[in-house]
């Protein structure tokens, strides 16, 4: 038996069995052309901590300036060589020439010999009523005079030697060796430097913080490194407050805190070196709240700040309300919890309900 089959139904199946072919190839494709789900980095929300570093420029200063002078008029023939070296406490650095003052001290002792034999001999006269009290009054006060002058005399020869009131930096000499000089005339600048002042300019709210008796902040130095500067022992310098200004700057709104620093025998730190303070405040002012780094932030959305929360491997979005930001981190004063993980970096792309990969560096998802 011959079956004639048309043309027309022959095309038409093999059209249909292309066309399904096709379909499921294509649907392969597909499936294999699918992106995964991005990668996000996570953060995960941790206790109520309210620390904050901040930096402020610092000033170094010394203790105390002083100007030094002699009390008595002279000409110098001694006088300290070199500026900018620290001289020990009692050390001589300045004289005058003694010469008129060694003369005056042997004139006064010689009127005072004079005057005490005759005040001696002046008593012995009175007890045997050969001259009148008044008379006995007038030696006796020759003789006390006498003693004044010596012991003046004396201390002018004191006062012909400068010697340091501290372990003293040396900044300016203002006078030149040989020079005559006049009392109190200004010789020798020098420095107190046994410690340091800081001085510190500090926003009006956290002011407060210097006068606590317990201050919950810390207060360091840093290198032009960024290193925190160490002692002696090579642990971190903590300056210790020391005084502060009420009065505001009202061009920046700061007060000037000063701090006190130890002097460092391996730091060549000298008044007027300006250096980088490092506050670091344990409970700042402002409302309560959870810190989470800037970038979990996202601004794009429906609500005004919002962070996106994972649920297993997937995200929701997280309305928030934000506080304060500092150093790249931003108080979150409510809708978070500790604990909670967040989209840390990455939010630009995210979906609510959208499946994500946590990153992780040990282990990278190719």
């Amino acid at each position: 038996m011959n079956i004639r089959i048309k043309l027309p139904s022959i095309m038409a199946i093999a059209a249909a069995s292309a066309t399904f072919l096709l379909a499921g190839c294509s649907g392969e494709a597909q499936e294999q052309k699918a992106p995964p789900p991005p990668l996000v980095q996570v953060y995960e929300v941790g206790a109520d901590d309210q620390t904050v570093v901040r930096h402020f420029v610092a000033r170094v200063d010394a203790l105390s300036t002083v100007d030094l002078s002699f009390q008595v008029a002279g000409r110098i023939n001694q006088l300290a060589d070199r500026q900018g070296v620290v001289v020990p406490e009692g050390e001589l650095l300045a004289a005058l020439d003694p010469q008129d003052y060694d003369l005056a001290l042997k004139q006064s002792e010689a009127s005072f010999r004079k005057a005490k034999s005759d005040f001696e001999r002046g008593k012995q006269l009175q007890n045997d009523n050969y001259i009148s009290q008044s008379e006995f009054d007038a030696l006796e006060t020759a003789y006390e005079n006498a003693e004044l002058a010596v012991e003046n005399a004396g201390i002018n020869i004191e006062y012909t030697e400068l010697h340091a009131p501290f372990d003293a930096l040396i900044t300016n000499r203002l006078v030149e060796k040989f020079s005559y000089v006049q009392p109190n005339q200004s010789v020798l600048r020098v420095q107190n430097i046994n410690y340091l002042r800081v001085h510190v300019n500090v926003p009006e709210q956290l002011m407060r913080y210097a006068v606590e008796e317990n201050p919950v902040y810390q207060a360091y130095l840093e290198d032009e490194d960024g290193n925190l500067i160490s002692g002696d022992d090579g642990k971190p310098v903590t300056l210790s407050y020391l005084e502060h200004k009420t009065e505001i700057n009202t061009s920046t709104q700061t007060y000037q805190v000063t701090f006190k620093l130890p002097r460092l025998e391996h730091l060549d730190l000298l008044p007027g070196m300006v250096l980088t303070a490092r506050i670091v405040v344990a409970n700042p002012i402002g409302p309560v709240g959870l810190w989470v780094p800037v970038s979990a932030v996202d601004t794009s959305g429906s609500e005004d700040f919002a962070v996106w929360r994972l649920e297993g491997d997937k995200v929701v979005y997280h309305p928030v309300t934000v506080g304060l930001i500092r150093d790249d981190k931003a108080q979150v004063t409510a809708g978070l919890e500790a604990g909670m993980r967040l989209v840390a970096a990455g939010t630009d792309s995210l979906q609510d309900g959208m499946t994500v990969r946590e990153f992780n560096k040990e282990k990278p998802v190719l």
